[in-house]
């Protein structure tokens, strides 16, 4: 038996720490989720914020076109969902904050805690993300449009006269809409499992692993 081996086998032998208390594994299987939560957590944040940028300085940039109402409408939805981003964002960070004390407190009771306060806030990742998508399709709007952009928003807005005139365009806007919040729905949802929501089953797996003992 080489070197590895004999550390590989130590450290899988139980400590008295872990004699006295049977539940410390998934306390610290618990503390490894929640950090490699953080880390997602704080890179989908920084992909958030090159987002943002991106969409800020999309009407400064020729190829798009966007100005005059049509560049106002373009800002009022980016704050909008700016404004809606930073309200899970901000429920996230508590969490976050408040799991790194789970060394210092842990019961079975605080991670039942931070389990449906996780759970909490991917349910409202999810709702402010179905939430979002009038503005976004608004958005895919204006960027599609550039300089038509105030001609379709007068076309929708008068709704009737353009079915009677026009059905082709309502019927090319309905099939976009349609198809954009698939699209969308199916990301969110793949974002919401791919970062938060294994790792929100997992807990709840050793909580009833912990119950069980």
């Amino acid at each position: 038996m080489n070197f590895d081996e004999l550390k590989k086998s130590w450290q899988e032998q139980p400590t008295d720490e872990d004699l006295q208390n049977p539940n410390l594994k998934h306390y610290k299987e618990v503390g490894n989720i929640m950090a490699k939560l953080r880390r997602n957590i704080k890179r989908e944040f920084v992909s958030w914020l090159v987002c943002m940028f991106f969409l800020i300085a999309v009407p400064m940039l020729p190829i798009y076109k966007i100005s005059g109402y049509a560049a106002f409408a373009y800002y009022f939805f980016i704050v909008q969902i700016s404004l809606s981003s930073l309200l899970y964002y901000r429920r996230f960070y508590y969490l976050i904050k408040s799991a790194k004390q789970i060394d210092l407190l842990a019961s079975r009771e605080h991670l039942l805690k931070l389990y449906y306060d996780l759970k909490y806030a991917v349910e409202t990742y999810r709702i402010v993300a179905y939430v979002m998508i009038p503005q976004a399709l608004f958005l895919y709007l204006i960027m599609i449009g550039q300089n038509r952009t105030v001609a379709w928003f007068e076309k929708l807005y008068h709704f009737k006269d353009t079915l009677q005139q026009d059905p082709n365009f309502i019927l090319w806007m309905i099939l976009s809409a349609l198809i954009s919040i698939v699209i969308i729905v199916l990301i969110t949802e793949f974002m919401i499992r791919a970062y938060y929501g294994d790792y929100v089953k997992r807990i709840k797996e050793n909580l009833d692993q912990m119950e069980a003992e």
